[in-house]
């Protein structure tokens, strides 16, 4: 067993009942299909931004690379001219702006020594009122401070979020969910992100895993604030390297790849202009949702939102098409080669990361021999948190023939 399968298999075993929380990575790119800023560059947003706990379980040992931040795998080198940052250190900076309390760090979640561009850890803080989850991350990023944003309501339940542009640029974010799994879970994200690429994010839990012990997280929205916008973390942004191309970022001789400059998006509206007239005929549409690019529709009696979402070609979707042969199916999956090449995913998914029953989405992928992606998902309900068990008002068959049509490319 390789060192990350280690270190994955330990976590999830020391947090028994997490995986069910983490966000699949399917489901997480049906969400991201609501944003306009388009699916890759959103899927790592809303990966990041919900089920944090869970995501860090399954991924710590590759660098929180599920959530989206790139590299996983083996330890990476130190950049040149910044000495890493041992974890104790780490833990001492962040001890310092905790309040009074425990702080236990969890066995080997620590990812230091293994991304150039950040570091970060879960740990378990008791205040005497209840131990809870905190993850903590403290990276360099590529991500423009205007794309850090509140977690869409429309995705994950809410309790509300303040977003306040500070007076040098720096975005900060108090956000707190509730879990959609999880009865009494609640989720507070802190997030400070400044012009050049530089983020803290902590999430914290009102208890361990999924189990709640208290009714917030220990830490209070100013607390959580104060706490991620800490100048105590420029020592450990001393530690890291800019990311390549990132907005502000000094990198000598540094230009971004070109899959880094953000590519030319369909407009949502016209998007929705050519899913209309490939509706199976009796198709009844009333809600029609450019700023989702979702449809509300009805087919005798049966009442269903369908969304869909488009990436240009690009050199991450080539990487995507050539691996997914390597990537294990989930249990309802059938994949099929395009004539011409890429290949057609048809699925459908319950809660979590294997469930099956009861069935609450349907989905189809499909992945263009030039790197393209669309996908378009189905799920009964108004919003994509509230998805509930029942028929669909189009089937797996109607959707792939919706998602296959050549007007897509046209």
């Amino acid at each position: 067993m390789s060192t990350d399968d280690e270190l994955t298999a330990a976590l999830s075993r020391a947090f028994d009942g997490a995986a069910a929380l983490a966000p699949d990575p399917v489901h997480e790119r049906l969400a991201a299909g609501a944003r306009r800023s388009g699916l890759r560059r959103q899927r790592r947003h809303v990966a990041a931004a919900t089920g944090a706990l869970a995501v860090a379980v399954l991924g710590a040992a590759a660098g929180f690379s599920a959530a989206g931040y790139g590299h996983s795998g083996a330890d990476a080198p130190a950049a040149s001219g910044h000495a890493r940052m041992s974890e104790q250190r780490f833990n001492e900076l962040l001890t310092r702006l905790l309040p009074e309390g425990t702080l236990q760090p969890m066995d080997r979640a620590w990812s230091g020594g293994r991304d150039p561009h950040g570091m970060g850890s879960m740990l378990v803080f008791d205040d005497g009122a209840g131990a809870s989850m905190l993850q903590i991350e403290v990276r360099y990023t590529g991500d423009p401070v205007d794309r850090v944003t509140c977690v869409d309501g429309f995705n994950v339940p809410s309790d509300g979020c303040e977003r306040t542009v500070q007076p040098d640029g720096s975005v900060l974010i108090v956000d707190r969910l509730r879990s959609v799994n999880v009865p009494g879970l609640r989720e507070w994200h802190g997030v400070w992100a400044a012009p050049d690429g530089r983020q803290v994010r902590l999430t914290e839990y009102n208890g361990q895993a999924s189990t709640p012990v208290r009714d917030a997280p220990p830490l209070t929205g100013p607390q959580l604030a104060a706490l991620v916008a800490s100048p105590l973390w420029t020592e450990a942004f001393a530690a890291l390297a800019p990311v390549t191309g990132a907005p502000g970022a000094t990198v000598p001789g540094a230009t971004a790849p070109a899959d880094a400059r953000p590519s030319p998006l369909p407009d949502s509206a016209a998007l929705l202009d050519k899913l209309t007239p490939l509706l199976p005929a009796g198709t009844a549409v009333d809600v029609r949702d450019p700023s989702r690019t979702r449809l509300g529709l009805t087919v005798d009696g049966r009442r269903s939102s369908l969304m869909v979402a488009y990436e240009p070609p690009s050199q991450s979707g080539l990487d995507e098409l050539a691996a997914l042969p390597q990537n294990p199916p989930t249990p309802l999956e059938v994949r099929e080669p395009l004539p011409g090449g890429g290949t057609v995913v048809v699925n459908a998914f319950g809660n979590g990361k294997t469930a099956t029953d009861v069935l609450l989405r349907r989905v189809v992928t499909v992945h263009y021999p030039d790197g393209a992606e669309l996908l378009v998902n189905e799920w009964n309900g108004e919003q994509f948190h509230d998805a509930a068990p029942g028929t669909p008002a189009l089937d797996l068959a109607a959707l792939k023939a919706v998602a296959l049509s050549p007007s897509w490319r046209s």
